[in-house]
């Protein structure tokens, strides 16, 4: 359905051929170079595990924050006069330049992860936003011929690499706020606030997973020796059903990305994921096994 300008536009990518035969070989490749092997771990540092949130969005306010001053620079600069704003001008596009190379290589570790459609609409955003890195290492160069002086031709150029910029971030954010790439699949999950009876404790073979449902919330129960662990059953990253994974040293490997939980407490062992899953307190009650959401 395309009800607005955007989803018209998001219809349009996701249907075009050119862009998932461009996009098809970078996918195959990158998931060649990073998915496994040694480059895994720098996957992982780049999708932002460590940090607690994606990489990406943090590294691409650098752009977006410095090429907006480099605009402000050069307009005021040329409007009012001020010869000193050139400098101040190349300074941004620089700091901007380096900041946009960050933010492609940690957005391109994400993309990897994402499905169709959202993957298309990925494509075209960062091929939108290296041609703006492009246009602003060219405007650069002119910077550099004219000793650093303001002109309207170098303003010029910023201007159109700035507007592609601000379609690619379009783009970026109706990946996010529309199509729900790299939110946190457990964001509104609450409760149960009080013990609520799951399953009967002797249906829980040892070390195997079985989900329940408890007040409308999935929960993964794992028996190891005397001990009963209960996590949220979605993976954060993607919404994968947890219990289709594999349990690893304590920990619970997702099937889709391979992000993985730790039982005891839902925290993240492994990216790409940046989140963790909900934790549930256990207790056996007359063979019943009870859970109540940790907060």
């Amino acid at each position: 359905m395309k009800r607005d300008l955007s989803e018209k536009i998001e219809s349009s990518i996701v249907n075009s051929a050119m862009v998932k035969k461009v996009s098809g070989p970078i996918d195959g490749l990158l998931n060649r170079m990073f998915q496994t092997g040694m480059l895994r771990p720098l996957k992982l540092f780049l999708n932002g595990t460590w940090i607690g949130h994606p990489l990406h969005p943090v590294l691409k306010d650098i752009p977006v924050g410095a090429w907006t001053f480099t605009v402000i620079f050069d307009l005021a600069g040329l409007l009012f006069n001020v010869p000193s704003f050139g400098v101040a001008a190349s300074v941004t596009t620089a700091v901007g330049i380096a900041g946009a190379l960050g933010a492609a290589v940690a957005g391109l570790m994400d993309w990897m992860d994402v499905d169709p459609p959202e993957k298309s609409v990925g494509a075209v955003h960062a091929i939108l936003n290296v041609m703006a890195t492009l246009i602003f290492a060219a405007n650069l160069v002119m910077r550099w011929q004219s000793q650093w002086q303001l002109s309207w031709a170098s303003c010029v150029v910023g201007l159109a690499g700035y507007l592609l910029m601000t379609v690619g971030a379009t783009l970026g954010g109706g990946m996010a706020y529309r199509m729900g790439v790299m939110i946190n699949r457990n964001a509104y999950r609450n409760g149960p606030a009080d013990f609520r009876t799951a399953i009967a404790a002797s249906r829980l073979a040892e070390g195997q997973m079985v989900c329940v449902e408890v007040e409308g919330q999935p929960i993964l129960l794992v028996k190891s020796g005397s001990k009963i662990c209960a996590i949220g059953a979605v993976c954060s990253h993607y919404g994968a059903p947890l219990n289709e994974g594999t349990i690893e040293d304590g920990a619970v490997r997702c099937p889709w990305h391979g992000s993985r939980f730790a039982l005891e407490d839902g925290s993240v062992r492994e990216g790409p994921t940046c989140t963790p899953v909900p934790s549930y307190a256990v207790r056996v009650v007359n063979d019943q096994v009870e859970l109540k959401m940790r907060v």
